[in-house]
């Protein structure tokens, strides 16, 4: 039996749109945005865009914003040990000795000689360089409460991820470090207790980390040990200590 001409006009129109459905979605599909060296550039004139935008500020065309895919375009971490400084501490290790080592570290750390023992027996690439992977406060490392105020316990470097690769371009993390940014100048002006920001200011660092460990954004996170609400000098960003921990672990090392 023939179909009815009904039917026949309804399929023709069904066939009509979707086909310009279709090639509504191809118009909207607009380019990525372009990486290279963990900096973004415009698709279509490969002008430098600010992180997060949409449209080029050169050509004005619009683009879609996406994480890089590529190790390559994520630049390399710059607070842990690297594999070379990894290889070279465990040789000072082992021509030194465990005990010598654990002295010389404990002077170069400015901590107890037990804690340079913690430190050493975790120690190494992609580990959280403060604590050296052990998780603990090293101030006091035999304490039940002891937790890395840089880690909070994670021992894997929370600005690389441990991989020692630092991811960008995540939306979700300039969304939070931007409200991060609001928490601290509150915190700034607050009159309580030194004692409570400190604790407020970790807890907000930890909360971030359980979500952005390893994006580029958590190396903005600040020192908790040591803030003063409303102290005269720049309060310590956790990526610089943690960097600073390495370099004097070296320099002790040497």
């Amino acid at each position: 039996m023939a179909a009815p001409k009904s039917m026949a006009w309804l399929a023709v129109i069904g066939t009509i749109v979707l086909a310009l459905v279709g090639l509504s979605f191809v118009a909207l599909d607009k380019d990525n945005v372009v990486w290279r060296d963990a900096k973004a550039f415009c698709p279509h004139c490969r002008t430098a865009v600010p992180f997060y935008a949409k449209r080029c500020p050169t050509c004005r065309e619009e683009f879609d914003w996406v994480t890089p895919t590529d190790d390559e375009d994520s630049p390399v971490c710059s607070y842990c040990l690297s594999p070379g400084e990894d290889d070279l501490l465990r040789t000072r290790k082992k021509a030194l000795g465990d005990a010598e080592t654990a002295k010389t570290v404990a002077n170069g750390l400015s901590i107890s000689e037990p804690a340079a023992l913690e430190y050493l027996r975790a120690a190494g690439r992609g580990q959280c360089a403060w604590c050296g992977g052990s998780g603990k406060d090293l101030a006091t490392p035999d304490a039940p409460e002891s937790v890395c105020p840089v880690c909070f316990g994670a021992k894997r470097c929370v600005f690389c991820g441990g991989d020692r690769r630092v991811k960008v371009g995540s939306e979700a993390a300039g969304r939070d470090i931007a409200r991060y940014r609001v928490f601290v100048q509150g915190l700034g002006s607050d009159l309580g207790p030194a004692a409570s920001a400190r604790r407020d200011l970790a807890g907000r660092a930890e909360a971030f980390l359980k979500v952005h460990a390893g994006e580029q954004e958590a190396a903005e996170l600040l020192f908790a040990p040591g803030y003063e609400p409303r102290g005269q000098l720049a309060p310590k960003r956790a990526s610089d200590v943690a960097a600073e921990r390495v370099t004097n672990l070296f320099n002790a090392l040497k």
